[in-house]
C-alpha cells in the first residue's frame, strides 16, 4: 500500500469500519466521518473497563474496529458541511461509504453516485449496501439478519421442524469488511495503471452468496448431501462428540491403498474400541463416521460410549498421533490464552488512552517486512472535528461558523 494513502470512512456498524480498521493497520489514514449522534456501534455492549477498571468504558466492539482512526462529527444539520466534504474527498485516495445514493444526494454529494466522480478523478469509492445497488429490492431495507435469511445460512443451525436460527456471527458484515478491503486494494492497484479511480460495489448479501459457493455446489441437488463441510438439511446442529468432559471436534480420512490410511484403525485399538474393527458400519479410514461424513449422526453414540472413559484433551493427543484432526470445543478465554495463540500473536499489548495498556486483536498477517500498525485508542465521538477542518483548509472562524450551524459537532 503507498505510503501516507487517505481514506475518507462515512459508515457505521460493522463492515464499513472492519474494512477501515485494517487499512489502518496496513499504514492508511483514516477520517471517521459519523452523525450528529455518532456510529450506533458505539453503544454496542459490552463496555469496556474504564480507567478505573469499572464497566463503562467504549463499546469494546467500536473500540477493535476504530483504533487509530480520527472523528469528524457533523452536526444535526450535515448539507451544510458540503464544502468541507469537498475539501476532504478532493484530497482522498479512498471514500468507504455505507450511506444509499438517495442519503448522499440529500448531502448535496450527488457526484459520488455516478460512475465516474469528475471533482477527483482519482478517488475510489467503495459503496457498501445491504441487499446491491441493483435488482428489483436494491431500495429495500436490510440487515445482517436479512442478508442471512436471504443467502439460507440459517439452514445450518437449529433443528428440523423448529424455527429457523440466526448465525451468531456477523458473517455477513465482516466478510464485506474484509471483501472491500480486497476491492480497495485491487481498485489502487488499478488506478497505478490508468491513473484513474472508479466505483465499487459491495453488498451483504453478495458476500455471503459468495462465500457460500462450496455450499452451493454441493447442495445442487437437494435429496443428497454428500459434499465436504456440507451438512444435510434436516441434520441436527453441529455440538461435536462428548467425552468424559468437554466435546471435541475428530476426523479421520483419506485414502491409501486397499485399507486406507491407518490412522483410525490404531486409533481405535489404542482407546479400546478394537470391536468397531468389526462392525460393518464403520470404514477402515473413519471418513462415513467422523468429521462431516455421511454417517456421522447415526454413529456418533457408539463412539461417545467410549469417549466417556477418556477426557477431551486426552483424545485430541490420541488422535492427533494416529494423525486426525481433532479440536476440544474452546471458550473464548480459553482460546485467547492458549499456546498456540500466544505463539501467533494474535493478541498484543498496546498502549491506550493515558497510558493505560490494552490487549487488542493483532493484524491476522505476518509479514516478512511489513509491520502492521497496531493501534489501541479509538476516537472518542467529534474528537478530531477541528482539526481534521483546519487540516482541509478552513480557518478557526470558518469552523465555528461551521458548528453553529449545525453542520459541525466538536467533541463533547
Amino acid at each position: 500500500m503507498s505510503k501516507g494513502l487517505q481514506i475518507i470512512e462515512f459508515a457505521q456498524g460493522i463492515a464499513g469500519p472492519m474494512a477501515g480498521a485494517r487499512l489502518v493497520e496496513l499504514g492508511a489514514s483514516v477520517i471517521k466521518i459519523e452523525g450528529a449522534e455518532g456510529d450506533w456501534l458505539r453503544g454496542a455492549a459490552p463496555a469496556m473497563p474504564d480507567n478505573n477498571g469499572e464497566s463503562g468504558g467504549d463499546s469494546a466492539s467500536f473500540f477493535h474496529l476504530n483504533r487509530g482512526k480520527r472523528s469528524l462529527a457533523l452536526g444535526p444539520n450535515p448539507a451544510s458541511a458540503r464544502a468541507l466534504f469537498d475539501a476532504l474527498l478532493h484530497k482522498a485516495d479512498v471514500l468507504i461509504t455505507d450511506r444509499s445514493d438517495e442519503e448522499l444526494r440529500a448531502l448535496g454529494l450527488e457526484d459520488l453516485c455516478e460512475d465516474a466522480y469528475l471533482p477527483n478523478p482519482r478517488l475510489v469509492r467503495v459503496h457498501i449496501s445491504p441487499l446491491g445497488r441493483h435488482g428489483p429490492i436494491r431500495n429495500y431495507q436490510g440487515s445482517e439478519l436479512t442478508s442471512q435469511a436471504m443467502a439460507g445460512y440459517t439452514r445450518y443451525l437449529g433443528t428440523h421442524g423448529q424455527p429457523a436460527r440466526r448465525l451468531g456471527a456477523d458473517v455477513a458484515s465482516t466478510g464485506t469488511g474484509m471483501f472491500a478491503v480486497q476491492a480497495v486494494l485491487a481498485a489502487i492497484f488499478a488506478r497505478g495503471r490508468t491513473g484513474k479511480g472508479q466505483r465499487v460495489d459491495l453488498s451483504l448479501l453478495n458476500s455471503l452468496l459468495s462465500m457460500k459457493s462450496i455450499h452451493i455446489a454441493a447442495q445442487c441437488d437437494p435429496d443428497v448431501y454428500a459434499g465436504p463441510r456440507v451438512g444435510g438439511a434436516n441434520f441436527p446442529p453441529e455440538r461435536g462428540w462428548k467425552t468424559r468432559d468437554e466435546p471435541i471436534f475428530f476426523s479421520f480420512g483419506g485414502s491409501v491403498g486397499a485399507e486406507g490410511r491407518p490412522g483410525w484403525v490404531e486409533f481405535v485399538k489404542e482407546i479400546g474400541a478394537e470391536h468397531l474393527l468389526q462392525d460393518k458400519r464403520f470404514d477402515h479410514r473413519g471418513r462415513n463416521s467422523t468429521g462431516h461424513g455421511t454417517d456421522v449422526n447415526a454413529l456418533r453414540q457408539v463412539y461417545e460410549k467410549e469417549f466417556a472413559r477418556f477426557s477431551a484433551d486426552t483424545l485430541v493427543d490420541i488422535i492427533r498421533k494416529h494423525t486426525g484432526n481433532a479440536a476440544r470445543y474452546m471458550r473464548a478465554d480459553e482460546t485467547v490464552a492458549h499456546a498456540q495463540t500466544v505463539a501467533l500473536g494474535i493478541v498484543q499489548d498496546v498502549p491506550g488512552r493515558d497510558g493505560s495498556s490494552q490487549r487488542v486483536r493483532g493484524f491476522p498477517v505476518r509479514f516478512s517486512r511489513l509491520k502492521p500498525q497496531i493501534q489501541g485508542v479509538a476516537p472518542r465521538l467529534g474528537e478530531h472535528t477541528a482539526e481534521i477542518a483546519r487540516d482541509a483548509g478552513f480557518a478557526e472562524d470558518v469552523v465555528s461558523q461551521l458548528v453553529e450551524k449545525g453542520a459541525l459537532r466538536l467533541v463533547a
